[in-house]
């Protein structure tokens, strides 16, 4: 989703995801090695950039693309910002996020509401966009830091004991009710709930549900929206569909068998966008659902009629 700024993860036969990260750590930034160079006149190294006669702050935060702030902070400059021909300015370090077990770039992006295909590019990681326990990701200029825990996906293969679908939302709570009155999204399919949304006592995490399916069952849209993402490259996603739908609201489809829709479609309520199946992590036919409200996973069950 960044096209979500990113995106979405974990399923609770949730799908492996490339590992992890967890946000921002300059210090687990590693630079280039060998001996630090002297820095040249005008030039944006990793020895700094020696000011020239006229140069500007901002001037050269923008000829070395990095945020002018962030420039200034690492060289404990305030306005007016004054600078002397001769001067070396140190360059800040990118921000980094360290890939923690169980993380997957798809994951790094919705943290950092980064579109984890520029993550991607940015770090030069090709598909399927695996990353390994400690590899240090760089984040572009400007992102900043997230303060909630990783996340990690809750995982089943087989059905533990099956809670039925909630009753119409006329006999929920009042309080549900009206939780649900703004905001409401249709069952994407029909069936028994396999995993539930939240913390597992294992310690996992599931960011969405599990709905049981029969194989080559239609999937479809819970609301209105744009695909931003369609495709299979996160893995143990299986055939993943996002939409992005107004208010902010991302939904996320997974293990299907069968896609109908593409990238920058525009799909209706109900419409059909993918076969169910058990692409991915999972050993029978079902549905993972997530519905997210910027990069926050929200209990689908508080919107679901």
């Amino acid at each position: 989703m960044a096209a979500l700024g990113a995106g979405l993860a974990g399923c609770s036969s949730t799908p492996r995801e490339p590992a992890r990260v967890d946000y921002r750590s300059g210090s687990a930034y590693s630079g280039p090695s060998g001996p630090a160079s002297v820095a040249s006149s005008g030039s944006c190294g990793s020895g700094g950039y020696t000011v020239r006669s006229g140069d500007t702050l901002s001037e050269i935060a923008e000829r070395c693309n990095v945020a002018m702030a962030s420039l200034a902070s690492a060289n404990n400059l305030s306005r007016p910002y004054t600078l002397r021909p001769g001067q070396t300015l140190s360059m800040p370090h990118p921000p980094v996020h360290v890939v923690q077990r169980g993380e997957n770039l798809y994951r790094i992006g919705l943290r950092y509401d980064i579109p984890f295909p520029q993550l991607a590019s940015h770090n030069g990681i090709p598909a399927p966009y695996e990353l390994e326990v400690g590899q240090s990701i760089q984040l572009p200029s400007g992102a900043t830091v997230a303060t909630a825990a990783t996340r990690a996906p809750a995982r089943t293969t087989r059905p533990p004991a099956r809670t039925q679908t909630p009753p119409p939302q006329s006999t929920l709570p009042a309080t549900q009710q009206v939780a649900n009155s703004a905001v409401s999204f249709d069952w994407p399919i029909r069936g028994s709930i396999l995993s539930e949304f939240g913390r597992k006592p294992d310690g996992s995490r599931n960011d969405g549900i599990n709905i049981e399916a029969r194989a080559g069952a239609e999937v479809r849209a819970a609301a209105p929206g744009q695909v931003v993402y369609a495709g299979s490259e996160l893995a143990g996603y299986g055939q993943l569909i996002l939409l992005r739908h107004e208010g902010g609201f991302v939904t996320a489809y997974a293990h299907n068998s069968r896609l109908m829709v593409r990238e920058g479609d525009q799909v209706t309520r109900g419409q059909v966008i993918a076969a169910a199946g058990s692409s991915g992590t999972v050993e029978i036919a079902q549905v993972h659902f997530e519905i997210r409200r910027g990069v926050n996973p929200e209990d689908p069950m508080r919107y679901l009629r």
